[in-house]
């Protein structure tokens, strides 16, 4: 078994190990690894063998190949719109089915009344754990992830989280922290599925975990959110009315924005009540930790949650207000002197944990790379780089996990301070348009 079917096993639940193997010792194997998977997948998805066709790769010999045959992230965003808008699951599931290697026979022919009813069958009576993107360029991507890949996903948090627990100790057979999510508790968002994660590798029960909007997000109503940014930003006044199950969802939204001031009080008494004393992860985007932490110290609470506290936070801090004190005011609330940053996406089975120097290693089983946006060509991986990301995720066993992002990032191929030898990702990231 190759140590890309299963890193957490290989490296025993250890991240501080899989981030110092030497060069010498990594390197043969990820390209083997790359090898394998390149020919285990090529003739079963045909983007896959298109795109190697077209820029003559027959084979993975080296790591430039494989440079060359890395899925653009638009990729997933290919299929007919309209079919999502107008509920053409069959023409959805021709279009899925051509990335990955699942069988969806038993999807085609079936009538959905919702999209949502559409993800939850999928992601139910077959072998998908189908995810869709935020939405933020306009469409959403539909990432055809397996329920194999999600399993890796919460192997390797539990991998992830054992590291951040530290100097305390995380024992994945008996969880015993509690979550702050201030998001929806649920959806079919890469995003939302962290949270999932979160409350299955690190709460002992469902009442550990503390959502502040109790439902469920939906694709329905996130399309339809798109539809009006969409039409606002190309000038246009006026689209379709909602579905009557995307009103009954924008109602139900209204109660719940109305409820929240109740929501927020009543996250607060759990904190400062049942949950004092006990190891707490507070886990979010920067903005909504930040509320979280306004409308905590607004009632005088400051440093409520216990030692073995941790703060998780994806997205940073940079462009999120004009204010500039947001971190201050989440470690003054909180009482937990670091925050530890996240860098990920939803294509990617792994998220990076942010190490003490502020940088992003990446684990052994994804490679990065860098691309020239002028000429498309991967740079050099050595020295340090800076141009839009790109990554192979070796874990992918149902899917291509060749993919170049939307992110303008700067990747150093040299010794890091901090004595881990995998490469590292700088902290300047940025959104770009490619």
């Amino acid at each position: 078994m190759s140590f890309a079917d299963d890193p957490a096993e290989h490296f025993k639940f250890d991240l501080y190990a899989a981030h110092h193997q030497s060069s010498d010792e990594i390197l043969p194997v990820q390209l083997a690894a790359a090898k394998r998977r390149f020919a285990d997948l090529v003739d079963r998805l045909p983007p896959l063998a298109a795109l190697a066709e077209h820029r003559s790769v027959s084979e993975i010999g080296s790591f430039d190949d494989l440079a060359k045959v890395l899925f653009h992230h638009s990729m997933f965003k290919s299929y007919p719109q309209e079919a999502l808008f107008e509920g053409e699951f069959d023409t959805l599931i021709d279009w899925l089915g051509n990335f990955t290697t699942n069988d969806l026979s038993i999807m085609r022919g079936r009538d959905f009344s919702t999209i949502d009813a559409w993800f939850d069958a999928l992601n139910t009576d077959t072998a998908m754990h189908l995810l869709h993107s935020s939405g933020t360029t306009g469409q959403l991507s539909l990432i055809p992830r397996g329920k194999l890949e999600h399993q890796f996903s919460i192997r390797h948090t539990q991998m992830a989280l054992a590291e951040v627990a530290k100097p305390g100790r995380f024992d994945r057979a008996a969880p015993d922290y509690k979550v702050v999510w201030p998001a929806y508790a649920g959806g079919w968002s890469g995003v939302l599925t962290f949270g999932d994660m979160l409350r299955e590798v690190l709460c002992a029960n469902d009442t550990d975990f503390f959502a502040q909007i109790p439902d469920r997000q939906s694709v329905d109503h996130q399309l339809y959110v798109m539809q009006i940014e969409n039409a606002r930003a190309s000038g246009q006044e006026f689209i379709d009315a909602p579905s009557d199950y995307v009103k009954s969802i924008i109602d139900r939204s209204f109660v719940l924005r109305d409820a929240n001031a109740k929501r927020v009080e009543e996250l607060l008494e759990r904190i400062t009540g049942e949950w004092r004393g006990q190891k707490v992860v507070f886990a979010g985007g920067p903005v909504l930790l930040y509320n979280l932490a306004k409308a905590g110290l607004a009632m005088g609470l400051e440093g409520v949650l216990a030692e073995g506290s941790r703060i998780l936070n994806f997205g940073g801090f940079k462009g999120v207000s004009p204010v500039g004190d947001e971190e201050a005011v989440i470690k003054r609330f909180t009482g937990v002197p670091h925050i530890n940053g996240i860098y990920g996406m939803s294509e990617m089975t792994t998220a990076f944990i942010e190490a003490e120097t502020g940088n992003y290693h990446v684990p052994p089983w994804i490679i990065p790379f860098v691309i020239d946006p002028e000429t498309g060509e991967a740079y050099p991986q050595e020295g340090v780089q800076t141009g839009i990301a790109a990554f192979m995720d070796l874990t992918s066993q149902t899917y291509w996990g060749g993919l170049i992002t939307a992110d303008r990032i700067t990747v150093s191929w040299e010794r890091s301070p901090c004595g881990r030898t995998t490469p590292f990702i700088l902290p300047n990231i940025e959104r770009v348009e490619v």
